[in-house]
C-alpha cells in the first residue's frame, strides 16, 4: 500500500539576507527612528476618511516623509526611488510602497480636521524630541535670552489652485501662489510651527496668529516664560500694532520699522553717524542712535541705519527697534544682519535640499498636509544631525591632544566639525542617501556596508558607528 504524501508547509527562512540599497545609510537609521516612535504618533492620531486596502492612510503619509528624506522632489518620484528600494522599505517595516497615484488620492482626501490631527501629532513628536526647550531651560538658569525668528515666504502655485492669489513673491512679478509662515529656532535650526496662507496674506496680518501658535507649541503660558525669548523680525512685521503686541506679551524684541517715511523722519534726530560693516548687499552703511525715539508700550532703543541709494542721490533709511538697553550699535546691527542668514536660508535649504516648492497640490488642505510633512522631515533630519554629533561627543568629549597618540578621538572631532557644517542639502545627499549593502534578518538591520567612494565617508562612518553601537548595527565600508 502506497504511503500517503503529506504536504508540509515551508518554514520561513531565517537566514541573513544581503541586498544593495541606494539609501543604505537611511536603512541603518531606521531602527533608531522606529525605537523613538516618530511615526507611531501619525498612525495613532491621524485618521483620514479613506478605506484601507493594502495600506493605512497614515502609512502613505509616512511614505511621503521617507520620500522627502531620500531626496524625492515631487510625489511622483516615490515610484522610481522609494518604491523600488526593497531594503529601505523593509528596514521601516514595509514589504512594498503604495503607488504615487494612491498617495496623491490620500492627500486629496484629507480634511481640515486631519490637518489639526497632524499638527497635534507633530506637537507630540516635538514635545519628546525637540532641542529648543532645553535651550530655554538653560537660558532661565543662566539668566540669558533665546532668539526665535518668524518669517513669511512665498510659495508659487497655479493660478487655479485653491487659495492661490496674487501677492508678494521675491523677485517675481504678477505671480500667483500661497504664503508659508514659519517660526524657527536659529540655534538648532528647528521649525517650531508653520502655517499656510493665501497668496495675498502679509506678514503684519499673520504675526499674531503665529505668535499664539508658537506659545502653544512651546508652552509659554506666563509672562515670566515669555521673557526668556527675543523675537527677531523683519520690516514686514514691524507695525506699531505688532510691536506693542509683542511688548505687552512680555517678549524681548529686535525688529525693523515697517514705515519707511517714519524711519526717515526719526533718523533726522541722530546726532552722530558711525561707519559699520556693509550689509548683505555690500553697500556701505552708517548707523546712529535715535535721540527722539518713537514711543511704544515699553521702553526701547532705536538705531537708525542709512546707506546710499542704488539709483540717484541721497540715502535710504531704516530703523531697528530693540529692547536690549546695553548692547552697542555694532552688536545690534550685526545681530539683525544675522537674521537674513537664518530664516531666509532655511527656506532656501528646504527648497533645494527637500524640494519644498516643487511639491504642489491644487487643494489647499492637501498642500497644508504636504507642508506639515515637510516640517516633520526637516526637524527629523536636524534631530538626526544632533543625535550623530552627540554620540560622537560622548566618544571624544575633549579635543584630542598631541600626546594621546589615538586616532579615534581625532576622527570623532573631525566628524563633529563636518556634521555641524552641513546644511539641509548636504545632510540629505552626503548622510542619508549613501548607497551600499544592507544585511538583514527577520526584517532587522544587522550590518551596513557603505560605498567607500563618497567624499568624507570615513567621518560619516565614524558618526554612524557611534550612534548605532547601542542598536548592535555594524557599519563598515564595502571594500569589494
Amino acid at each position: 500500500m502506497a504511503k500517503k504524501r503529506i504536504r508540509r508547509k515551508n518554514k520561513k527562512c531565517n537566514r541573513r539576507m544581503q541586498a544593495n540599497s541606494a539609501y543604505a545609510s537611511l536603512c541603518a537609521l531606521a531602527p533608531l527612528i522606529e525605537s523613538r516612535g516618530i511615526f507611531d504618533r501619525i498612525h495613532q492620531g491621524v485618521k483620514i476618511p479613506q478605506k484601507k486596502l493594502d495600506y493605512r492612510p497614515s502609512d502613505k503619509l509616512v511614505f511621503v516623509v521617507l520620500g522627502i528624506m531620500s531626496g524625492c522632489e515631487v510625489v511622483f518620484d516615490l515610484n522610481r526611488k522609494l518604491r523600488v528600494d526593497k531594503p529601505l522599505l523593509r528596514a521601516f517595516g514595509y514589504q512594498r510602497c503604495a503607488d504615487q497615484s494612491v498617495i496623491q488620492e490620500t492627500l486629496n482626501a484629507a480634511t481640515g480636521e486631519n490637518v489639526q490631527q497632524l499638527e497635534a501629532a507633530l506637537k507630540a513628536i516635538w514635545d519628546e524630541h525637540n532641542l529648543a526647550v532645553q535651550l530655554l531651560k538653560d537660558a532661565q538658569r543662566e539668566g540669558g535670552i533665546e532668539t526665535i525668528d518668524i518669517d513669511l515666504s512665498g510659495m508659487p502655485a497655479s493660478k487655479n489652485a485653491e487659495g492661490s492669489t496674487k501677492g508678494y513673491f521675491a523677485g517675481e512679478k504678477n505671480t500667483y501662489g500661497r504664503q508659508l509662515a514659519r517660526v524657527l529656532v536659529p540655534e538648532t535650526q528647528e521649525i517650531v510651527t508653520e502655517s499656510l496662507y493665501p497668496g495675498k496674506e502679509t506678514s503684519c496680518k499673520a504675526f499674531k496668529a503665529m505668535v499664539e501658535k508658537m506659545e502653544q507649541r512651546l508652552s509659554l503660558a506666563t509672562e515670566k516664560e515669555r521673557k526668556l525669548i527675543r523675537l527677531r523680525l523683519d520690516g514686514g512685521f514691524g507695525t506699531d500694532e505688532n510691536i506693542n503686541f509683542t511688548l505687552w506679551r512680555g517678549y524681548h524684541l529686535l525688529t525693523k520699522l515697517y514705515s519707511g517715511k517714519r524711519a526717515r523722519a526719526i533718523a533726522r534726530s541722530v546726532l552722530e553717524w558711525v561707519d559699520i560693516p556693509p550689509g548683505p548687499d555690500n553697500r556701505p552703511r552708517q548707523a546712529g542712535w535715535v535721540s527722539r525715539p518713537h514711543r511704544y508700550a515699553r521702553r526701547t532703543r532705536q538705531l537708525a541705519i542709512r546707506m546710499p541709494r542704488k539709483k540717484g542721490a541721497g540715502y535710504q533709511y531704516s530703523v531697528l527697534v530693540t529692547t536690549d538697553m546695553n548692547a552697542d550699535l555694532h552688536a545690534i546691527a550685526d545681530d539683525y544682519d544675522g537674521r537674513s542668514g537664518v530664516p531666509e536660508s532655511t527656506f532656501c535649504q528646504d527648497n533645494q535640499g527637500l524640494g519644498m516648492r516643487k511639491r504642489r497640490k491644487r487643494g489647499f488642505v492637501a498642500q497644508q498636509m504636504l507642508a506639515l510633512l515637510n516640517q516633520l522631515a526637516h526637524n527629523l533630519i536636524r534631530w538626526l544631525q544632533r543625535w550623530l554629533t552627540k554620540a560622537l561627543e560622548q566618544i571624544s568629549p575633549e579635543p584630542p591632544s598631541r600626546d594621546n597618540g589615538g586616532s579615534a578621538p581625532g576622527d570623532a572631532q573631525l566628524a563633529v566639525r563636518t556634521l555641524n557644517q552641513f546644511g539641509m542639502k548636504r545632510l540629505v545627499c552626503q548622510v542619508l542617501c549613501l548607497s551600499g549593502k544592507v544585511t538583514m534578518k527577520k526584517g532587522k538591520v544587522l550590518r551596513v556596508s557603505l560605498n567607500p567612494s563618497y567624499p568624507l565617508i570615513n567621518r560619516i562612518r565614524t558618526a554612524f558607528e557611534a550612534l548605532l553601537k547601542p542598536y548592535k548595527i555594524a557599519v563598515s565600508l564595502d571594500e569589494t
